[in-house]
């Protein structure tokens, strides 16, 4: 593959402008770019994330069930393809009023 001139400098004169862009405009593009997490609050990998997996599984800690008041046959998560299917392959198989 070769790349001609035109594309080296286009290259080159992108990274130079790049470089000589304000850090305040980078933060703003940054921030402006809507990241979900940022957005929602959530916070990501952190110290706190897993101490209820380990407080299970090394504590031996016990948590209380929770009971639910309703009952149901099948609960599909999500409506891609995936979900879509597993609804069909379930009213396929136990009948049409599923």
């Amino acid at each position: 593959m070769t790349i001609t001139r035109r594309d080296f400098l286009n290259g080159a004169a992108l990274t130079i402008a790049a470089g000589l862009a304000p850090s305040q405009l980078l933060q703003a593009a940054e921030r402006s770019a809507g990241y979900p997490p940022a957005l929602t609050g959530l916070r990501g990998n952190h110290a706190g994330t897993y101490t209820l997996a380990h407080s299970l599984a090394r504590e031996g800690a016990k948590y209380p069930a929770v009971m639910a008041r309703e009952v149901f046959d099948l609960v599909v998560v999500g409506g891609g393809l995936s979900g879509l299917a597993a609804a069909w392959f379930y009213q396929r198989r136990f009948g049409a009023g599923k």
